[in-house]
This record gives C-alpha cells, structure tokens and sequence, in this order.
C-alpha cells in the first residue's frame, strides 16, 4: 500500500515538470531578425520607398516564419510592427514605416524578464 502513494507523488511531481516547462520561455535569437530590420532602416533612410518595402516585407517573411515554429509574445509585437511599417510605407508614409520599424526592433531586443 506505501507504493501506490509513492507512485502518485512521483507522477504529480513528472506531471508538474511538464507544466513548468510548457511554460518556460523559449530560447529565443533574433540576431538575424533585427539584421533584417536594420537592412529596411538603412534602406529607408536613403528614401527609397519600394525598396523599403520589399527589405521590410523580406524581414517580416522571416519574423513570420520564426514566430510560426515557436509562438513568442516579443515576436507578435514585433511581427505587428513590421506590418504597421510596410503599410504605412504602402500608403506614402515612409517615416512612419522607419519609426514603426525601428518600434519593432526595440521589442524584439527587449530584455526578458
């Protein structure tokens, strides 16, 4: 009979683990995302604005693609800035699309906490 309580705190105690991992922040790079993002700033300081918009929609593909293997709540913010940028780009705006470029990069090096 001791074996059966033994049994059950050692599954509740493999069980909890789990939880805690599903949980944990990922290990998360965006060293290349970010290089990305720099390359449409400097592309969009020149004041080429097609070119600002296909750097930043190229940057954006890979925020997308990343975000896609493991959810993150810096890339959704991230990911929602970017897509602010190549809009505003989109309808003529180019400094607004830097601002909210350059708004993305700062989430996506936001430390964790």
């Amino acid at each position: 009979m001791t074996i059966r309580p033994f049994l059950m705190a050692l599954l509740l105690s493999l069980g909890s683990f789990a939880v805690q991992a599903a949980g944990s922040p990922l290990n998360e790079s965006f060293t290349n995302l970010i290089a990305l993002s720099n390359n449409a700033l400097e592309i969009g300081k020149k004041g080429d604005t097609q070119a600002f918009i296909d750097s930043a929609t190229v940057a954006w593909e890979a925020l997308k693609e990343q975000n896609e293997k493991g959810s993150s709540i810096r890339l959704q913010r991230a990911n929602a800035k970017l897509k602010a940028a190549i809009k505003a780009a989109k309808a003529g705006n180019l400094q607004e699309g830097i601002a909210d470029v350059e708004q993305g990069i700062v989430e996506m090096q936001l430390e964790k906490k």
